[in-house]
């Protein structure tokens, strides 16, 4: 199923005391690009994270923020005495060097706030993060059905776009039909002009005029074009979604256009590879958007 790359999806989950939340913001990128805010005590889990999110994504650039909470509030707040006692001991040599009579109190040393430090609550590794699992199974869940919902939007535009190729293309090919043999009849009054009466064999100069006139038909250039629209169209309903592949078919269009360009003899068929082209570029725009 075509997929965009954008989207947004959000889980919540609690197990036991603990509740996780989960927010995935999605945005199109050439590659997958994750970035992962966790809170510290589950900063080991993020690799288990990644890998989750790669086995669910294929291509974007995605910010995962993680949130918990416990229900305990807890955690016992303790004093770290140790670095108490480091403190105590600068502040006491500070005021020796610098000559300072007053007598140290207890706010100087509450000012250093990294002596209070707050129990890691027993769950932190347990409850909490199989609530995190949850949360965000759930979040990938959701994007992937905003990216499937958007993807559905995209496949509906480009499919339109397709079609007006194919009618741009049976124009086109019409027109060189039809202006190919004005060509011959023009290519043979000017040889005519130019040998003024004299004798050449006549077979040769047909068998040249049909060449000169062959390079400017474009019949192998529009079979391609269609063989390329029926395979996007393919690649559209697929099982996967396949927005690289259909950007590199988007290339080759637009060789096969650059190729007929070049081929048109008169403004008419020029106008329709011109517009042919801008079409090959707004769908180039929207295939950037699908996975």
């Amino acid at each position: 199923m075509i997929q965009s790359m954008t989207g947004f999806g959000k889980g919540e989950a609690r197990v036991g005391d603990c509740t996780a939340s989960v927010e995935i913001r999605s945005v199109n990128s050439r590659y997958l690009e994750i970035n992962v805010k966790l809170p510290q005590a589950l900063s080991t889990r993020e690799m288990e994270i990644r890998e989750t999110v790669r086995q669910r994504v294929g291509r974007g650039k995605l910010s995962i923020m993680v949130s918990t909470s416990t229900g305990q509030h807890n955690g016992e707040v303790f004093v770290d005495a140790e670095s108490v006692k480091q403190v105590v001991r600068l502040l006491k040599s500070l005021k020796k060097s610098a000559g300072i009579s007053t007598p140290l109190k207890l706010e100087h040393v509450l000012s250093f706030r990294d002596l209070f430090k707050a129990a890691a609550p027993e769950t932190a590794d347990g409850e909490e993060w199989e609530s995190v699992k949850s949360a965000l199974d759930l979040a990938l869940a959701q994007l992937h059905e905003a990216r499937s919902t958007e993807g559905g939007s995209l496949r509906a535009d480009l499919l339109k776009r397709i079609a007006k190729l194919e009618s741009d293309l049976e124009q086109l090919e019409g027109l060189s039909r039809s202006r190919t043999e004005e060509e011959k009849s023009r290519l043979r009054q000017k040889v005519a002009g130019v040998l003024d009466g004299k004798e050449v064999d006549p077979a040769r100069i047909e068998m040249e005029i049909v060449l000169l006139a062959d390079k400017l038909d474009i019949t192998e250039e529009v079979v391609r074009f269609r063989t390329h629209n029926r395979f996007f169209t393919e690649l559209l309903d697929g099982e996967e979604s396949n927005g690289r592949r259909l950007n590199f078919l988007l290339q080759e269009m637009n060789r096969e256009a650059n190729t007929m360009g070049s081929k048109a003899f008169d403004a008419d068929m020029s106008h329709l590879v011109v517009e042919i082209k801008e079409e090959l570029e707004k769908i180039r725009e929207q295939v950037q958007n699908l996975e």
